[in-house]
C-alpha cells in the first residue's frame, strides 16, 4: 500500500478516517477501501466508516456486505441519519423496494421534520407504483424543507423575470446544500433561458441522479429536449411527469407543449384538456388549447377557447393577438374598447400590452383605418424591440464570413439514402406556408413545419469555437454524420414518405451548410416584394426568434442582406436554389406548380392546384389563409401605408430596383 498506514498503527480513528474520505475524493476508491477496513479491524462498531465503506461496497457491486455494514451502521447509531439514507439507496439498488420503504418510514418516523428523508421517500414509493403516497411524500418533504423560503422567494423572482435575484437565491440553497433538487432544477431553469442548454442537462442529471420519481425534474428535462428539438425525448420525459404527477396540472401541461412543438395537435389537444380537467383556471393553457385547435383548423372551438382565455384574464393581451392572428377574425366595438381601456393599466406586463397594440392594429386595418392601425404596429414593435434587440452588425458579419467559408456550394445529388429534405427559405411573411401546402398537397410529400434542427445545430456550434469557424474542423465524414444525425431526429415528422418539407426561413443563412450536410436536399427560395414583405413582418406579433422585424429601418437592412447572401449561393452553385415569387404564384398558380414541382423532381398532381382542400395540420400564421383559395388582396398591400413605409424603403435602397414588382 502507498498510502497512509492501518488506522492501528496509528491509534487516530478521526484522522485515518480523513484520510480514507481524501482518498475517495482523489478518485481512489481502492485505498479508501483498505484504509476504512483497517479502521473497522480495530473499531468495529465506528459508524462513519461502516457508512462510507457499505458506500464504497455498492459502488463495486458489493451489495450485501454494504447491506451488512449500512444495517449495522443505522442500528448502532438511530440518529445517524445518513446511514438511514444510504441503506435504504442501496437497498433499491439490490431490488429490495419494501426492505427500502421499511428503511424510511423507520426514519421518517424518528426524524418526521427530515426534508431530505421525505423526498426519498417519495421517490421510493413511486417506484413501488404507489405514486398518490408518493406524491404525499414529495408535499411533506417540502413542507419541512428549511430552505423553503429561499425557494418560495427564487420562484416569485422568476415569475417576475428578476433573474438575477433567482439565481442568487437558487446558489445560496445549493451552497447550504449540494444536493437540494428542486435548487438544482432552478438553476437548470435559468440556464435554459439563458440558452445554456449544457448547463442545464448537467444540473438536471444531477437532480434526476437525486430524485428519479420527481415530477418536476422530468417536466424540465421535457423543455431541455424540446430546446434540443428531440421531441421524442421531450415526449418521453413529459408522460414520466405525468405518470408520476397525473394530478398536477403542470405535468398536462408540458405534455400538450412537447406534443404541440411536436406537430401531434390531436395529441395536444387532448392533454391542454385534461390539463384543465385538473384546473380550469388557467388562461394560458385555455390559450394553448387555442393554439392546437387552430392548428387543426376547428375555428370555432379555437376561438371558443381564446375566448374562455380572455374571460379568465382580460388583461391577456397574447389572447386578443391570437384573435386578430387567424387573419380572417373581426374584433367588434366593445372588443376595441377593452383592449383601448387595458393599455391604459400600467399593470399590464409589456408582452401583453404589445399584444394589445398588435390586435389593435388589426382590428383599425380591417376598418381602413391605416394611420391607426399603424401607431399601433409601431407601438407594439416599439415594446418588443425594448424587450429583445437584433445585432445586425453581427448579422453581417456572420453572412461575410459564410461566403468566405462556402466559396462554392456541392452539387445536387439524387443518390443519397433515404427521404428528400425540401427546405423552404426565405423571410418570413413571404408565401412559404403557402408553397408549403401546395407541395405538401402532393402524394410523395410529406409537409411538417418550421423546423429548428439546422438552427439547433449551429446555435452549438456557435456555444463553441464559432459558426461558422466550427467548419474548419469538419470534414466530408463530420458533415454527412450531421446531416444522418438531422434526418434521423426529424423522421417522426416525415415518416415513410420519400419528400419532406422543412419551411424554418431563417435557413437561408445555412444554405451552405445544407448542401453540405445533405446533398440531396432541395433549396427554395420563397420571395416576396420587400414592401409588402417587410410591412408584413412589421404587423406580425411573432412569439420568438424574429428580433429583426421590430424596426423598419433594420428590416431592411436584413431584407439587403439576405438578397446579397443568396445571390452569392446562387453564385457558388447555379442553379442549386430553386427561386418562388409570391407574386408569380398569385398570377399564374397552374405554371408556378408546374414548374416548382419539375424542378423538384416531382411529376404533375392535380391535387396541387387545390392546396386548400389538403388536410392538415398547420402551425404559422397563415394556416387559416392557407385553406381558401389563393387570392391576390395581398399583392401591393404596402401601398396602404406607403407613406410610413419610409424607414423601410430607405435601408432597401438599390434593392428595389430588382425585387420590387411593378404590378404592386
Amino acid at each position: 500500500m502507498t498510502g497512509t498506514s492501518p488506522a492501528a498503527a496509528k491509534g487516530d480513528v478521526r484522522q485515518a478516517f480523513a484520510n480514507a474520505q481524501r482518498w475517495v475524493n482523489a478518485g481512489r476508491p481502492d485505498l479508501a477501501t483498505e484504509q476504512l477496513e483497517a479502521i473497522l479491524q480495530a473499531v468495529p462498531g465506528e459508524v462513519n466508516s461502516l457508512c462510507l465503506l457499505g458506500s464504497l461496497y455498492s459502488s463495486q457491486g458489493r451489495l450485501e456486505e454494504a447491506l451488512v455494514l449500512l444495517a449495522r451502521a443505522r442500528d448502532a447509531a438511530p440518529g445517524f441519519h445518513q446511514a438511514a439514507l444510504e441503506l435504504a439507496r442501496v437497498q433499491r439498488q439490490a431490488g429490495q423496494i419494501d426492505a427500502a420503504l421499511s428503511t424510511l418510514e423507520g426514519l421518517t418516523a424518528r426524524a418526521p421534520d427530515h426534508s431530505r428523508a421525505w423526498n426519498v421517500l417519495g421517490d421510493a414509493l413511486c417506484e413501488a407504483k404507489r405514486f398518490e403516497d408518493g406524491r404525499r411524500a414529495f408535499r411533506k418533504a417540502a413542507e419541512t424543507d428549511p430552505h423553503r423560503g429561499l425557494i418560495a422567494r427564487s420562484i416569485k423572482a422568476l415569475n417576475e423575470n428578476r433573474r438575477a435575484e433567482a439565481e442568487r437565491d437558487l446558489r445560496e440553497v445549493v451552497k447550504a446544500d449540494p444536493d437540494h433538487v428542486h435548487a438544482l432544477v432552478g438553476l437548470a431553469s435559468l440556464a435554459l433561458d439563458a440558452g445554456v442548454t449544457v448547463d442545464a442537462e448537467r444540473l438536471l442529471e444531477r437532480a434526476r441522479r437525486l430524485s428519479p420519481y420527481s415530477d418536476v425534474v422530468w417536466r424540465n428535462i421535457a423543455r431541455l429536449e424540446s430546446e434540443r428539438a428531440d421531441y421524442a425525448k421531450a415526449e418521453a420525459a413529459a408522460r414520466l411527469a405525468v405518470e408520476v404527477a397525473p394530478d398536477r396540472a403542470d405535468s398536462w401541461s408540458m405534455l400538450g407543449n412537447v406534443q404541440a412543438w411536436g406537430l401531434k395537435p390531436d395529441d395536444a389537444r387532448d392533454s391542454f384538456r385534461q390539463c384543465l380537467a385538473v384546473d380550469a383556471d388557467q388562461p394560458r393553457v385555455w390559450l394553448s388549447l387555442g393554439h392546437a385547435l387552430k392548428t387543426l383548423g376547428d375555428r370555432a372551438e379555437c376561438e371558443a377557447a381564446y375566448g374562455e382565455a380572455i374571460r379568465l384574464d382580460p388583461a391577456l393581451g397574447e389572447a386578443y393577438w391570437s384573435l386578430a392572428d387567424l387573419k380572417t377574425y373581426r374584433f367588434d366595438d366593445a372588443q376595441r374598447q377593452t383592449m383601448t381601456a387595458a393599455l391604459k393599466d400600467e399593470a399590464v406586463p409589456p408582452g401583453d400590452r404589445a399584444g394589445f397594440h398588435f390586435a389593435l392594429g388589426k382590428a383599425f386595418e380591417d376598418d381602413g383605418a391605416f394611420e391607426d392601425s399603424f401607431d399601433h404596429y409601431a407601438q407594439g414593435n416599439a415594446i418588443k424591440a425594448r424587450l429583445d434587440t437584433f445585432d445586425m452588425d453581427g448579422f453581417q458579419a456572420t453572412c461575410a464570413k459564410l461566403k468566405a467559408a462556402f466559396p462554392v456550394l456541392s452539387e445536387r445529388s439524387t443518390n443519397a439514402e433515404g427521404p428528400t429534405p425540401i427546405f423552404i427559405v426565405g423571410l418570413p411573411r413571404a408565401g412559404s406556408t403557402l408553397l408549403e401546402q401546395i407541395l405538401a398537397s402532393h402524394s410523395a410529400v410529406e409537409g411538417t413545419m418550421e423546423l429548428p434542427h439546422m438552427l439547433t445545430y449551429v446555435r452549438d456550434m456557435i456555444a463553441g469555437p464559432g459558426y461558422p469557424e466550427a467548419l474548419d474542423a469538419m470534414d466530408a465524414g463530420a458533415f454527412a454524420a450531421l446531416g444522418a444525425r438531422y434526418l434521423e431526429e426529424t423522421a417522426v415528422y416525415h415518416g415513410d414518405a420519400p419528400f419532406f418539407i422543412d419551411k424554418m426561413p431563417n435557413n437561408f443563412v445555412q444554405v451552405g451548410l445544407i448542401t453540405r450536410a445533405l446533398p440531396n436536399a432541395i433549396i427554395i427560395d420563397a420571395r416576396r416584394d420587400p414592401r409588402d414583405c417587410g410591412l408584413s413582418c412589421f404587423k406580425q406579433n411573432f412569439a420568438r426568434g424574429q428580433t429583426f422585424t421590430y424596426d423598419l429601418e433594420t428590416l431592411g437592412r436584413y431584407y439587403r442582406a439576405y438578397v446579397d447572401l443568396m445571390a452569392h449561393w446562387d453564385a457558388a452553385g447555379p442553379g442549386r436554389v430553386i427561386r418562388v415569387r409570391y407574386e408569380d404564384v398569385v398570377a399564374d398558380l397552374n405554371s408556378e406548380v408546374r414548374r416548382v414541382l419539375a424542378q423538384c423532381g416531382l411529376e404533375f398532381e392535380e391535387a396541387c392546384l387545390r392546396f386548400h382542400e389538403t388536410r392538415r395540420a398547420v402551425r404559422t400564421a397563415s394556416a387559416e389563409q392557407v385553406r381558401q383559395p389563393i387570392y391576390a388582396k395581398g399583392v401591393g398591400h404596402w401601398r396602404k401605408y406607403e407613406h410610413r413605409l419610409e424607414p423601410l424603403v430607405r435601408a432597401l435602397g438599390d434593392v428595389l430596383a430588382t425585387e420590387g414588382r411593378a404590378n404592386g
